[in-house]
């Protein structure tokens, strides 16, 4: 029994020291100091990740466009790309999302979520 409270006392400390690492912009900081590395954009894409989650699309916002312009060649940009497009629609911002859906369709038709791309893209036409 002692081993698992020390256990659960070691994952809380882990995951407060995690939450605040990103809070305080620690995170972001650090994926910037080490951009030339190869796991950096994903990095990135999940920092986004998370902040879309808390529904704080603000933050997430910056992180995708962030992604977008640095790193213009990774496999991730057209997945950070729909992201932005879905921010854009659940912030109401319907010609910047008809926008980002149509330039991944035009770019990228390959996309292997082509398809929730025109979806997307067909319910706000009218907005």
């Amino acid at each position: 029994m002692k081993k698992f409270v020390i256990f659960v006392v070691i994952v809380i400390a882990i995951f407060y020291w995690a939450a605040n690492f990103v809070k305080t912009g620690k995170l972001q900081k650090f994926i910037d100091t080490h951009s030339d590395k190869t796991w950096a954009p994903k990095v990135q894409y999940q920092l986004g990740e998370i902040y879309r989650t808390a529904s704080k699309y603000d933050k997430a916002e910056l992180c995708y466009n962030r992604l977008l312009e640095k790193y213009t060649s990774s496999q991730i940009t057209v997945d950070a790309m729909y992201n932005l497009g879905v921010i854009y629609e659940d912030t109401k911002r319907f010609p910047q999302a008809k926008e980002t859906y149509k330039k991944i369709m035009d770019e990228h038709p390959d996309y292997e979520n082509i398809k929730k791309v025109e979806t997307r893209l067909g319910f706000i036409l009218n907005y």
